[in-house]
């Protein structure tokens, strides 16, 4: 039997220990086959925001990882869910999973799917709807820069859309990774795009307080290492630092904010392997080890030597090999608390309130490490059992590093103690108040740089951001043999007319239909401006003058078959275009004036027309 087999035939017998360890945590029936109704199209009509797809799916394993889209629409293996529990644990397996999603409204529904965790090596999306005759394909690739995931987030995303009363099929390929066992999951989420981008701005708020307050308690610590010099406080500070940056690669923040061109999934055993050093160190440091637990202490230090090793094994190419060091080794947590106990009973202060941080840590890790290898159901809130754990250790250890600073400033003679005080006082209140100005700053910046682009009424690009876009698609055209580059500006027949007999509130209502309506019939590549007042401009890339005639022709008829509803009115509105194609070597402004030009030769035509 090789290296490898007696190494996972190891790991198994620890993930069954903690399997049963944690069997009281799991929900009645944990392993039995559920009574659940056979999958279902899930109806994007009703479904609830962030919505799991459940047991509305099929599934197989793929083995051999070679399995094509064609061989996965063709193959006989599909199998409904066995049971609500969709953690599927370690496996260096693909999966395969095929769900239905249906439109039963009368206009089309875009819709997000969302992966529950953020570690997976490649997420590949294949869909398409009936009257679609090939698939359409998405890939998310951990390793890959984040600029290229389909949505931006730092978990794996996809941006989908239903057609008005269709149905659109779904094939996922996961792929956990093959440089060790990964745990995988199936089960997506599903969004609406606006809920889920609100929903996520929140998360990544609450995951950056998360991460801002333990680099804080760090460089806290870090300051009283600087004025006490007492190590201890250097030793958590170093802990707390790499616990921060350990969670933000749980999170998915590590490659999706930070390293963002590459990051791969054997740094996160990388940083565990940090973490677990400096914790161990910072431990025999704070209960005295050397001192009361001599034989203790140097198994310790034998154990920091082993995770180094790990470390270089990762970095030598060989995490498969960290990985298990870090199983191995991560069992001993458990000694810390007869530890912990021990040493409350040489006198060691504030030992019993560690001991009662790691047990909270070493329940969070436990039940975690229990989730991921499919032992217990999944959850909202076991998803989060580790950060939670993390968050309350460290928050007790940062009190038990109050209470050692206190005890350490009592020492000293009261002026002393009241100056030093008054110092790091004042340059926390600095930094709150720099930090504070700052970000008002920013803000303002920010607010002045998107006001200064936007039309306030309309939410269009204003005449400013369109001449500098305008000039940037002329850039580009010069490039581009394949696609004409056209300018159409637009002008609202007879608005003032609608001003004077119905007042400005409804001219500007009016104004806001005529751009909504030219935003819905506009194609994404096309830009729409309010250059001010009735007029609009749209910049049009067309392999011919026909085609960009046809486009603008149905912005004219779109805003003709409008009626606005305002305040008790009904009002048909109408445009004239002028429009103008760009010839080499043309600059904006003869561009516009030529597009002007036809402008005014459609009005004087009788208006509600298109003069090229």
């Amino acid at each position: 039997m090789g290296l490898k087999n007696i190494i996972a035939n190891s790991q198994k017998l620890i993930t069954l220990a903690l399997g049963l360890l944690v069997l009281g945590f799991s929900t009645p029936g944990l392993y039995a086959k559920d009574d659940i109704p056979p999958p279902q199209a899930i109806d994007l009509a009703v479904i609830q925001q962030g919505q799991s797809t459940g047991t509305d799916f099929y599934y197989f394993y793929d083995s051999s990882r070679e399995v094509t889209l064609e061989e996965a629409l063709q193959s006989d293996r599909w199998q409904a869910p066995e049971s609500k529990r969709n953690n599927r644990g370690f496996t260096e397996h693909v999966i395969w999973m095929k769900l239905q999603f249906k439109n039963s409204e009368d206009e089309a529904k875009r819709f997000i799917l969302e992966y529950i965790d953020p570690a997976i090596k490649t997420l590949d999306v294949y869909y398409k709807s009936s009257s679609e005759l090939e698939y359409n394909h998405q890939n998310f690739t951990y390793s890959n820069p984040s600029a290229t995931r389909p949505v931006s987030f730092y978990r794996p995303a996809f941006a989908l859309e239903a057609p008005a009363s269709d149905t659109v099929d779904v094939y996922l390929r996961m792929f956990p990774g093959d440089d060790f066992p990964m745990h995988s999951f199936t089960e997506m989420l599903i969004w609406h795009e606006k809920p889920f981008y609100k929903s996520t701005h929140v998360e990544l708020i609450l995951m950056s307080i998360l991460l801002c307050v333990e680099i804080f308690m760090g460089i806290a610590t870090l300051l009283i290492y600087f004025s006490s010099k007492d190590k201890v406080f250097l030793y958590y500070s170093v802990f707390a630092f790499s616990a921060a940056s350990l969670f933000a690669a749980f999170g998915g923040l590590w490659p999706y904010l930070i390293a963002t061109e590459s990051y791969e999934l054997r740094m996160v055993v990388l940083q565990i392997s940090l973490c677990q050093m400096a914790a161990i160190v910072f431990v025999q440091y704070f209960l005295k080890t050397k001192e009361h637990m001599p034989l203790v202490h140097k198994m310790m230090t034998a154990v920091v030597g082993i995770c180094l090793v790990g470390l270089i094994l990762n970095l030598a190419g060989y995490p498969y090999l960290s990985r298990i060091i870090i199983d191995y080794t991560a069992i001993g947590y458990f000694a810390l608390i007869p530890i912990g106990l021990y040493s409350h009973k040489k006198g060691v202060p504030h030992s019993l309130l560690f001991t009662s941080s790691w047990i909270v840590f070493i329940m969070g890790m436990v039940l975690a490490s229990a989730r991921l290898r499919g032992y217990i159901v999944d959850s909202s809130v076991a998803k989060w059992l580790i950060f939670y754990g993390g968050f309350i250790e460290i928050f007790l250890l940062s009190t038990i590093m109050y209470l050692r600073f206190r005890d350490l400033q009592k020492e000293k003679v009261d002026v002393e103690r009241r100056y030093r005080r008054h110092l790091e006082k004042a340059a926390e209140e600095l930094k709150r108040q720099v930090d504070e100005k700052t970000k008002q700053l920013k803000l303002a910046k920010q607010q002045a740089e998107q006001d200064a682009r936007i039309d306030i009424l309309t939410q269009l690009t204003n005449r400013r951001a369109f001449i500098e876009i305008a000039n940037q698609h002329i850039e580009l055209a010069a490039q581009n043999i394949d696609k004409s580059l056209y300018l159409a500006i637009i002008d609202v027949d007879h608005f003032k007319k609608v001003n004077d007999t119905y007042g400005h509130n409804v001219g500007d209502f009016v104004l806001k239909a005529v751009s909504d309506t030219l935003l819905e019939n506009v194609r994404n590549v096309d830009l729409v401006s309010r250059l001010g007042g009735e007029e609009f401009s749209v910049i049009v890339e067309a392999e011919n003058e026909q085609t960009a005639l046809q486009m603008v022709e149905r912005l004219r008829a779109a805003v003709e078959a409008k009626t606005v509803k305002v305040q008790g009115h009904t009002i048909n509105v109408t445009i004239s275009i002028g429009m103008a194609s760009w010839y080499a070597n043309q600059s904006l402004d003869s561009l516009m004036s030529a597009a002007d030009e036809a402008l005014y030769t459609a009005k004087r035509k009788g208006r509600n027309q298109t003069h090229f």
